[in-house]
């Protein structure tokens, strides 16, 4: 599967925890309805703890300068900058400036993802066998490679 996903086409949400809003970009479920992936982009206007979201792996591209504290360690982050960690993770953000950020969650165990930020003016990823799904960000463009983990 491949496609754009462009955010401006999506009405921001309120975060499960009211602490910020974001733009669910596309989900993939398995058989029984439980996600397996999903892509958004976050508004991030103000210092807040992130939801949990337990079994789940993230992928957190910051679209602007930010700091993290994930599990009690701080992490400054620039444009283009990714920090992978658990869904179950204590996280919070700290803002000098608004900004935004892109969120990949994978389900752990079936899946995982890798993104690739470049100029929207750039190439595209090729096409492979992988899922890959391209996100609009303004100047910038986000290739989302979705990789289903092996069956044990």
């Amino acid at each position: 599967m491949s496609g754009i996903l462009d955010p401006s086409r999506v009405a921001p949400a309120p975060w499960r925890n009211a602490a910020g809003a974001t733009r669910e970009l596309a989900t993939g479920t398995d058989a029984s309805g439980r996600v397996l992936w999903r892509i958004s982009v976050a508004d991030l206007d103000r210092d807040a703890p992130f939801s949990t979201f337990p079994g789940l792996d993230r992928l957190f591209v910051a679209l602007g300068p930010l700091q993290l504290t994930i599990d009690g360690r701080q992490q400054g982050l620039a444009v283009g900058d990714q920090a992978r960690f658990t869904g179950e993770a204590p996280v919070t953000v700290a803002l000098d400036t608004p900004t935004r950020a892109l969120n990949v969650m994978t389900r752990r165990g079936a899946c995982r993802a890798e993104v690739t930020l470049r100029p929207a003016t750039a190439p595209r990823l090729p096409a492979d066998a992988t899922t890959t799904l391209t996100v609009l960000l303004d100047e910038l463009a986000a290739d989302v490679r979705l990789f289903k983990e092996p069956d044990d």
